[in-house]
C-alpha cells in the first residue's frame, strides 16, 4: 500500500511539473511567485515520496560490496547512455530554456529537462541508498546518527535554494547551511570497515570498480557544467537540473560529490589494506578452524575423519605449509608413534625426512611445544634444502594430564614459525586432545556396553549349564546353589543318574574368575554328563577327565574337583577328590569331620602321577548322616574385619543343625555365612551342595525316582549371595 500511495504521489506530482512548464511555454509569460512557488513544491514534494518510495525498496537488501560497487557503476552506465539519447530530442545542443525569463523554447523542452531530471535524481538516490549499505555496516549508534545528520543537513541546504534562481549568487544562509553537510560527507566516507574481511582478489576488484565508479562521478558532476563552456558526461544535464529545480539540483550534487569521496577513500583504504590481507585470512582462517574443532568435540565420533580435520588444521589457518598428526600406536600395543593423518606431505615421506619417534619423545616428556627453527641443522631430520622442511614445529596433545598424540607443522622457509604461531596452533592442539579424549571415552563406553551385553549372555547361558531340577532320591533330601562373584563365574555343581539306582555328584572350581574360568567351567560341565556313565568309580572319571582337559587347559589353570556316587543297593557313598576342598561329613549323633582324601586338581599333572595320587573314600551310609560339598569361596570368605569363615565354623554350624532337612541346613548355613560376612559381598564364587541320608528300607531299595525342580533357578547372584534350591 504504502509503495502505491507513494509512487501515485510521485507521479501526479511529476505530471503537474510537466504542466507547469508546457503552460509557461504556451503562454509565454512568466509564472508569478505563487504560482512558482506551489510548483517548486510540488516538484519537491514528488521527489521526497520518490526518496521514500526507493527507501523502501533498498530497505532489506544487503549486498557484498563488490556487488554494490558493480551495480552502482552499472546504474551510473546506463544514466550515461540514457542521459545522452535524450539530450539527442530536439531542439539538440542547447538546454531549451530561455537565460532571460527561464520560459521553455521548444514544447518538447519540458518533456527533455522532465526526464533529464528522473534520470539523475533516481541516480543520485540510489546512489545514496546503496552507499549506506556501506556506511553502515557493523553500525552504531553513532554511525546512524552522523548519516541521519549527512542527509538532513543535505536537504536543508536543498531548502535554502528554495525560490531562488542558479544565477543569484549564493547567499551567506546558504553556504552556512552547506558546509555541515559536507562535514558529515566527508565524517561518512571514513566509514570503510567492510574493507577489512575482503579476501585479496576481492579488494583488488572492489578497488577498480571503486576507481570507475570515481571517474564516471566526476564526469556526471562536470567541469563547470552549470555554463555552456562546460564538459559533463551527460551534456546540460546539470543547467537542465538547475532551471528544473534549484533545490532539487542542490542536493542530487552533494549526494554525487559524496559519492566521489566515498569512492576516493574507499579506494585509497583498499589500496592500502592490500598487503594486510594475508593477516586477516590468516586470523579468519585460525577463527574457522576453532570453529570446527569446537565443533569435533561435541558431534564427530569419526575417528578418521577427527584425524584429519586435527591435521589439517595448521594448513587451513594458514599457519604451515604441511603438517601431521602422530598418535602412539595402541591398536598393536605400542607407544611408538604412528603417523594417522598428513596434509601437504605423505606418510611415507614423512618418516623418511623426519625421525618422529625422537621428536614425540621429546614434547611428551616436556609437555611443551618443540619449535625447530632450523629443521635442516637438527639430527632428527634427514632432510636437505628443498624438501620443504625449514622450520618444524611439534605441539603435544594434552588431555587430562595425559600426552594423546602430537601435532607437527612445518614450513618451508627458516625462522617460519613466530610466536602467535605457535600459540594459535597449540590452540588447535589443546581442542583436538579434548576431540580425541572425547571420541575415546565414547569408545571405551560403547566397548563396556557390548562387553556388558555379552556377559549378560555369557552368565544366561551358564545358567543354563547347571541343573535347573534337583533329583528325588527315596530316603535323601538334596539342596544346591552357587553364587558368582563376578557376572560369570567358574564354579560348577552337577548331578548324573548312571542307572536305577546310582547318582554321580561333582562339585567344581576352576582357578581364577570372569569369562575364560566361565569356558572351563562348560567344558567341565560336557565331560561330566559325557564320562560319568562310562567311568565305574570316581577315580576313573576323574582320571578321563584331566586326560580330556590336558590338551585344552592353559598352563598356569588347573580344576579342582570333588566327585561323588551314591549307591542305594549298597548304601554307599563313594567320594574322590582332585584338590579339592574336603567334603564335610556329619553325623546323626553329632561327629562332624572333613574327608581328606588326597588328589591333585585337574590339569597339574598330566602325566601317571595323577592317577597314582587319587583315593577313594567309601562311607556306609546311616540314617541322619549329612554330606555338605562346596567351594573355598565358603570356608575362605572374609569379613570386613579380615577375618576367615573357615572350615571349623563351617563343621560347627552343620553340627548345630544336623537334626534339619537339607534344604534348613542349606539355608541355615548360608545365613550364618551373610551373618559373618555383614554387609560385604563375596570375594569369590561360591558353591555349596547338602545331601542327607534319611534312610530307606533294605527290602524295597528305592530307585532314583525323578526330579525335583527347585524352588528358584539353580544359579542367581542376588544381593545377600543367597541362592538355593531345596
Amino acid at each position: 500500500m504504502q509503495y502505491v500511495l507513494l509512487g501515485t504521489l510521485w507521479g501526479v506530482c511529476y505530471v503537474l511539473a510537466l504542466g507547469y512548464h508546457l503552460l509557461l511555454w504556451n503562454t509565454g509569460e512568466p509564472a508569478g511567485l505563487l504560482v512558482e512557488g506551489v510548483y517548486h513544491v510540488v516538484v519537491l514534494t514528488g521527489y521526497a515520496a520518490f526518496w521514500f518510495l526507493l527507501s523502501l525498496l533498498f530497505r532489506h537488501r544487503r549486498s557484498e560490496p563488490g556487488r554494490i560497487f558493480w551495480t552502482t557503476l552499472l546504474l551510473g552506465g546506463l544514466y550515461v547512455l540514457l542521459g545522452y539519447l535524450v539530450t539527442r530530442i530536439p531542439p539538440v545542443g542547447i538546454v531549451g530554456f530561455s537565460m532571460e525569463n527561464a520560459l521553455p523554447l521548444a514544447p518538447s523542452v519540458p518533456f527533455k529537462v522532465g526526464l533529464l531530471a528522473l534520470l539523475k535524481t533516481t541516480f543520485a538516490f540510489i546512489l545514496l541508498l546503496r552507499f549506506r549499505e556501506l556506511v553502515l555496516v557493523k553500525r552504531t549508534r553513532s554511525s546512524q546518527r552522523n548519516w541521519n545528520l549527512m542527509i538532513g543537513f543535505m536537504v536543508l541546504a536543498a531548502l535554502s535554494g528554495f525560490m531562488r534562481s542558479p544565477r543569484e549568487e549564493v547567499l551567506l544562509l546558504q553556504g552556512l547551511a552547506i558546509i555541515p553537510a559536507v562535514v558529515f560527507m566527508v565524517v561518512n566516507s571514513f566509514r570503510l570497515s567492510w574493507i577489512v574481511t575482503l579476501s585479496f582478489r576481492a579488494k583488488m576488484a572492489t578497488s577498480g570498480m571503486a576507481f570507475l565508479l570515481l571517474i564516471l562521478l566526476i564526469g556526471l558532476a562536470g567541469i563547470d557544467g552549470s555554463t555552456e563552456d562546460g564538459f559533463e558526461l551527460v551534456p546540460g544535464a546539470v543547467r537542465s537540473m538547475l532551471y528544473y529545480s534549484y533545490p532539487l539540483a542542490i542536493f542530487t550534487g552533494l549526494a554525487v560529490y559524496f559519492g566521489i569521496l566515498y569512492c576516493t577513500t574507499a579506494f585509497l583504504s583498499l589500496l592500502f589494506h592490500l598487503p594486510t590481507t594475508s593477516d586477516f585470512q590468516r586470523k579468519a582462517g585460525e577463527m574457522a578452524t576453532m570453529h570446527s574443532l569446537s565443533h569435533l568435540v561435541s558431534q564427530v565420533f569419526d575417528s578418521e575423519k577427527l584425524f584429519t580435520t586435527i591435521a589439517a588444521s595448521p594448513i587451513d589457518a594458514c599457519s604451515a605449509q604441511a603438517s601431521w598428526l602422530a598418535l602412539p600406536d595402541l591398536e598393536h600395543g605400542t607407544l611408538e608413534p604412528r603417523i594417522v593423518a598428513a596434509h601437504g606431505m605423505t606418510p611415507e615421506r614423512i618418516e623418511r625426512l623426519v625421525d618422529v619417534q625422537a621428536l614425540f619423545d621429546e614434547v611428551r616428556g616436556s609437555r611443551a611445544p618443540l619449535v625447530l627453527h632450523q629443521a635442516l641443522a637438527d639430527h632428527r631430520v634427514d632432510a636437505r634444502a628443498g624438501d620443504g622442511l625449514g622450520s618444524l614445529l611439534v605441539v603435544p596433545l594434552l588431555a587430562r594430564d595425559q600426552v594423546l598424540g602430537a601435532l607437527f607443522a612445518t614450513k618451508e622457509v627458516t625462522h617460519g614459525f613466530e610466536q602467535d604461531d605457535v600459540e594459535a596452533i597449540s590452540v588447535f592442539a589443546a581442542q583436538a586432545a579434548l576431540a580425541l579424549d572425547n571420541a575415546r571415552l565414547f569408545e571405551e563406553q560403547l566397548e563396556k556396553e557390548r562387553l556388558a551385553r555379552e556377559l549378560a549372555i555369557a552368565r544366561a547361558v551358564q545358567r543354563k549349564l547347571l541343573p535347573q531340577r534337583l533329583p528325588v532320591l527315596p530316603g535323601m533330601t538334596l539342596a544346591a546353589s552357587s553364587v558368582s562373584a563376578l557376572e560369570v563365574g567358574g564354579d560348577y555343581y552337577d548331578f548324573a543318574r548312571l542307572d536305577d539306582h546310582r547318582l554321580a555328584v561333582i562339585v567344581a572350581d576352576v582357578s581364577g574368575k570372569g569369562t575364560s574360568a566361565a569356558f572351563y567351567m562348560a567344558e567341565m560341565q560336557g565331560i561330566f554328563q559325557s564320562v560319568s556313565r562310562l567311568a565305574p568309580s570316581p577315580c576313573d572319571f576323574l582320571h578321563h577327565a584331566n586326560v580330556a582337559l590336558a590338551s585344552s587347559l592353559e598352563k598356569n589353570v588347573f580344576i579342582s574337583v570333588v566327585y561323588g556316587v551314591l549307591d542305594l543297593h549298597t548304601e554307599e557313598f563313594v567320594l574322590a577328590r582332585a584338590g579339592h576342598c574336603p567334603a564335610a561329613v556329619i553325623s546323626l549323633n553329632g561327629s562332624a569331620r572333613y574327608l581328606r582324601s588326597r588328589g591333585l586338581g585337574l590339569g597339574l599333572d598330566r602325566g601317571p602321577l595323577f592317577r597314582k595320587m587319587l583315593a577313594e573314600e567309601r562311607i556306609r551310609l546311616q540314617p541322619g548322616d549329612v554330606f555338605v560339598l562346596y567351594t573355598d569361596g565358603i570356608v575362605e570368605s572374609r569379613n570386613a574385619a579380615g577375618e576367615e569363615y573357615g572350615y571349623d565354623r563351617l563343621l560347627r554350624v552343620l553340627a548345630e543343625h544336623r537334626h534339619e532337612d537339607a534344604t534348613d541346613l542349606h539355608a541355615a548355613l548360608l545365613d550364618d555365612l551373610n551373618t559373618f560376612l555383614g554387609e560385604k559381598e563375596y570375594d569369590d564364587d561360591m558353591t555349596l551342595v547338602v545331601l542327607k541320608w534319611h534312610g530307606i528300607r533294605l527290602d524295597q531299595p528305592g530307585p532314583v525316582t525323578g526330579e525335583r525342580r527347585a524352588g528358584r533357578p539353580a544359579v542367581e547372584q542376588p544381593a545377600a549371595g543367597e541362592v538355593s534350591t531345596g
